[in-house]
């Protein structure tokens, strides 16, 4: 007989991390992108988190509906403790399992972009909900009434992400956001084999557009040296003539792939 497996139990089963021009919103765009990236690793590395997502899910659509029941005169009030309590418990599995993995990834991702970026310093930070997460839930309750919605928990977490101590979405250029995104990447990746012992396959899209010669040439050591890695680009001059003697290589034109060399 064929188990059947549910989505949720999906998540961790092949490790893989992705980079695509997309990705710049990590640096450029709101927390929802920041959230998602932390979200992505930990369902590949530590138990249960996917359960825990699904359960803050669960959390927040009943709590929100309870709320504008409650604010509409309809009563409900006998259940918000419930829910609160639920709250807390889901949510405190969430920011633990963020705040741990911020924590980790920060110097990883600082040596990175170091190394590609000629001294530059990156740092990263975790901003989650306030300490004693019951108390701020319970102190919200005026503001979640008048929006119809819960103000407090971790689907209002960010992640900071500074370049030499300011803001990289305001400080940064293209290149040096380019960077500090794959430098985040290159992180997640070292995450996932420190966690799992399993290296995780690189895909990397586009990825040297917009980084000067030196940027791409230190990225290029930087992920040359072992596991499996495979990079698109609209040239080839990038790639130094050691890179591509020990690669595949397959050139796509007009919808045909064809293998070079």
């Amino acid at each position: 007989m064929v188990r059947r497996r549910r989505a949720v139990d999906l998540p961790g089963h092949f490790r893989v991390v992705l980079f695509w021009p997309d990705d710049l919103g990590l640096v450029k765009a709101g927390p929802e992108l920041r959230r998602r990236f932390l979200n992505q690793m930990l369902v590949q590395v530590e138990r249960g988190y996917a359960r825990s997502l699904a359960g803050l899910r669960r959390v927040l659509e009943q709590r929100n509906s309870l709320l504008k029941r409650m604010a509409a005169g309809e009563g409900g009030e006998d259940m918000l403790d419930a829910w609160n309590q639920e709250l807390v418990k889901v949510g405190g599995e969430i920011v633990d399992a963020r705040a741990r993995a911020v924590l980790e990834l920060a110097p990883e991702a600082a040596r990175c972009h170091a190394e590609i970026a000629s001294g530059e310093r990156l740092e990263i930070r975790y901003e989650g909900p306030p300490e004693n997460l019951a108390e701020a839930v319970h102190n919200s309750l005026a503001e979640d009434l008048r929006r119809g919605s819960t103000s407090v928990g971790p689907h209002r977490d960010d992640v900071r992400v500074l370049l030499d101590g300011q803001e990289a979405r305001s400080y940064g250029s293209q290149g040096q956001q380019r960077t500090a995104v794959v430098s985040l990447k290159l992180a997640e990746a070292a995450l996932i084999e420190r966690r799992t012992g399993e290296r995780a396959v690189l895909l990397l899209d586009d990825v040297l557009s917009e980084l000067d010669g030196e940027r791409r040439a230190a990225l290029l050591r930087e992920v040359g040296g072992g596991g499996q890695v495979i990079i698109t680009s609209v040239e080839a001059g990038p790639f130094p003539p050691e890179l591509i003697a020990k690669a595949m290589v397959w050139n796509v034109e007009a919808g045909r792939i064809q293998a070079c060399g």
